[in-house]
């Protein structure tokens, strides 16, 4: 594995290690997430069944992909299909997610964190795939 390959496996891996983070909101007290709210400046948590599902099984998904991209860490040449899809997904939810982060009332620091950190995070796996599969190194 060269270097660029290595540096690859580094990312999806610190990647995964923080997505794995969210499965501790699947069972995390509601009393909890209500704390989180307030002390990230967004008020008064909404009640709601709908609300609850959502957090929770976003939750559930974002910890199994942070579970594959260990998984396609563990060998970044087997998995160079799924590493290039994984850098063009992060890249476009960059301005996906600002979007997304701005009309749901994000806080400002909150939303450029987690577009640009996305953004920068696809793009440098795309760099670090070039050239990676034409000498099949």
């Amino acid at each position: 594995m060269n270097h660029n390959q290595q540096l690859q496996a580094v990312l999806l891996r610190l990647a995964g290690a923080v997505e794995i983070l969210a499965f501790v909101a699947v069972v995390m007290p509601r009393s909890w997430m209500e704390w989180s709210h307030v002390w990230l400046g967004m008020g008064q948590m909404p009640e709601g069944a709908v609300l609850m599902f959502l957090i929770r099984q976003a939750s559930y998904v974002y910890g199994m992909h942070g579970i594959m991209l260990w998984v396609v860490a563990s060998d970044v040449v087997r998995f160079r299909p799924l590493v290039i899809f994984t850098g063009i997904s992060f890249l476009l939810a960059g301005p996906v997610f600002f979007i997304i982060d701005y009309v749901s009332g994000m806080p400002l620091w909150w939303t450029v964190a987690d577009s640009v950190g996305c953004a920068f995070f696809g793009a440098s796996l795309l760099l670090l795939s070039r050239d990676n599969g034409a000498r099949g190194e």
